[in-house]
């Protein structure tokens, strides 16, 4: 009986632990569905018929591949200077500007992208389509900081209630 008892409390935990999804899914997934709501919000934001949606939907998603790509290589040319301050260490000047440099290339390279992207844009949206996808971005953080801000509010509401 002892074994038994025994072996269910070293297993149902292991159980437990081993259902759980690792923790780079989660981050994937959560990814996937915030650019599935942003691309349902973009769509809304411009009115797209059927015959734009066909021609403006490849061209975006070959955009944000090349603007995911950019920010990757951003991140992975802060690594060096992330890990030498995680250690406690002073950023020699030499990696401080090499970082600088970098990062300024890539900075410039998003624009560009950015710019390129918005003009491709000509024969497939009308001007005020593609002023609404310039600032769309920009609408959507502003949207999200607000939904946070109120969230954050309604929980500090919530908790004063529920103290004595």
């Amino acid at each position: 009986m002892k074994k038994l008892i025994t072996s269910f409390i070293v297993v149902i935990p292991m159980m437990i632990i081993m259902a759980q999804p690792p923790r780079g899914d989660m981050d994937k997934g959560y990814r996937k569905s915030m650019k599935t709501m942003s691309i349902w919000k973009l769509t809304e934001e411009l009115e797209l018929t059927e015959e734009q949606a066909e021609k403006f939907f490849p061209k975006f998603r070959s955009h944000q591949d090349k603007m995911e790509k950019l920010r990757n290589e951003g991140k992975d040319a802060l690594k060096p200077i992330f890990e030498t301050l995680k250690d406690g260490k002073d950023v020699s000047d030499k990696d401080l500007d090499a970082a600088i440099k970098k990062f300024e290339k890539l900075e410039r390279e998003k624009v560009e992208n950015q710019i390129t992207f918005v003009k491709s844009l000509k024969g497939t949206l009308t001007n005020t389509q593609r002023a609404k996808l310039m600032l769309a971005p920009h609408k959507m953080r502003r949207e999200a900081k607000d939904n946070i801000k109120k969230h954050k509010k309604s929980k500090n509401r919530r908790q004063k209630r529920d103290r004595w």
